[in-house]
């Protein structure tokens, strides 16, 4: 009997200790106007630029040569998913002008939402 509350004892705590993991970055926004904006941003399995609307063109061979993909959202914006796409991208386009320079833009095609 007191193996068992043990063990369920060990079970409870090493689920808890999964809950406790975070999936989140800190990730710095430098504005046009020189101010930084520090954010945590959900890491995803694959950065992403957000764009808005029908998808116009496929972009399997951006996110092949740079790991970046592009998710297209529903035509409806609202100020708040405006404002994290828009955060979103600019980090996203920091990270890419960061590690390869400004050919990424010739190679995606489209300027990307709040750039």
């Amino acid at each position: 009997m007191k193996n068992s509350k043990l063990f369920l004892l060990f079970i409870l705590f090493s689920t808890l200790s999964f809950a406790q993991k975070k999936d989140e970055t800190r990730v710095t926004i430098t504005t046009d106007k020189g101010e930084k904006t520090e954010r945590t941003v959900k890491k995803e399995k694959t950065p992403h630029f957000i764009q808005f609307g029908i998808m116009s063109r496929n972009h399997e061979s951006f996110k092949n040569k740079y790991g970046v993909d592009v998710v297209y959202e529903n035509c409806v914006i609202s100020p708040f998913l405006s404002k994290k796409a828009e955060n979103n991208n600019k980090a996203v386009a920091g990270y890419l002008t960061e590690k390869h320079g400004d050919m990424w833009k010739k190679d995606l095609g489209i300027i990307p939402y709040g750039l």
